[in-house]
């Protein structure tokens, strides 16, 4: 499982990137600072977050599979496709039926990192052999 999240860390930073691109170059007329300012926002938290999905791999792949650590991961995910996938899409035609995805996939991406937290409390080393 450790290399479904370091993959999906990795396609959410290269996808993170892309968006920031894209914005950075297309974003015209008078409200540009205001929406600049909440795909930022959105960005931002989709890079810490896939950085977040590769610490679960790292973690999984030193530690082995841990329920709290991969609730963690979907967690995480499930926030990004939310909370950034709803405001990258919440400009578009489809607004007003992704809006409301916005604030669950937030508390989603919290729950990760207190899920992340918990599973990390209860990490024991390996044993060596």
């Amino acid at each position: 499982m450790y290399r479904v999240w370091l993959i999906a860390g990795a396609a959410n930073m290269l996808l993170a990137l892309v968006v920031a691109a894209a914005t950075g170059h297309r974003l015209e007329g008078e409200f540009v600072p205001v929406i600049r300012a909440i795909f930022d926002t959105a960005r931002e938290m989709h890079f810490v977050h896939a950085l977040a999905l590769i610490a679960v791999g790292i973690v999984s792949a030193q530690f082995g599979r841990k329920l709290l650590i991969d609730l963690a991961g979907w967690a995480f995910l499930i926030g990004i496709i939310c909370f950034c996938g709803g405001i990258y899409l919440g400009f578009g035609p489809n607004a007003t039926q992704v809006r409301p995805l916005i604030p669950v996939g937030g508390l989603s991406l919290m729950i990760g990192w207190v899920l992340f937290a918990a599973g990390a409390l209860f990490l024991k080393r390996p044993a060596t052999v």
